[in-house]
């Protein structure tokens, strides 16, 4: 039919819930995420990944992979990248799309 799936994800934060999520996975707040303030979104009240650490792009990876393999499926759009590409992850600031 020539239809296309692309997967909205959001790999910029993951959830705080430690029930639900991987925040304390280890029983540290850095685990997957930076430690303390830095590693904290205040305003979406959720944990922000460290890019630098292996295991956090091995673990984004294979869910790429994982979408791939069971799914098939197109392509992905990434959510919030601003978040990623930021220090400050984006908050507070007015984007106009000139990145």
């Amino acid at each position: 039919m020539g239809l296309k799936i692309i997967i909205d994800l959001v790999h910029s934060h993951a959830s705080t819930n430690e029930n639900d999520g991987i925040k304390n996975f280890d029983g540290t707040d850095h685990c997957f995420s930076h430690g303390g303030a830095r590693g904290y979104h205040s305003d979406w009240d959720s944990m922000v990944f460290d890019y630098s650490k292996y295991e956090v792009k091995r673990f984004l990876l294979a869910n790429l992979a994982w979408f791939l393999d069971e799914y098939n499926v197109d392509g992905f759009r990434f959510d919030a990248v601003t978040s990623i590409l930021y220090n400050d992850h984006g908050i507070g600031r007015g984007f106009s799309g000139d990145y």
